[in-house]
């Protein structure tokens, strides 16, 4: 849901834990709240929606970084990668053996 809202430009408040950390840059592209703390939420929800402005500097940058990290171009150049490292891997059969070719 976070990634969905940064594509279209809206600002969010997110839990400080994993994958998150990667996609919300606290302060810039959103909020980052400790996990199970209900104040801080409560505290950052409040600030966005007391202020138009605040909210609309984390939109714009969390759809600036959402496109950059997750374009397709992006997503399929890493997977690539991915590939061609396991293909420079020695292949390795059960047992712990590695396959002669």
């Amino acid at each position: 849901m976070c990634a969905e809202a940064m594509v279209h430009s809206r600002p969010v408040v997110a839990t400080a834990t994993g994958g998150l950390l990667d996609l919300v840059v606290d302060g810039e592209t959103g909020y980052l709240v400790p996990p199970r703390d209900a104040a801080a939420l409560r505290a950052s929800l409040g600030r966005l929606l007391a202020d138009r402005v605040l909210r609309a500097q984390p939109g714009r940058a969390g759809r600036e970084r959402i496109v950059r990290l997750c374009s397709w171009r992006r997503v399929t150049g890493l997977t690539a990668q991915v590939y061609e490292r396991a293909l420079e891997q020695p292949r390795v059969r059960p047992g712990g053996l590695a396959a002669v070719e």
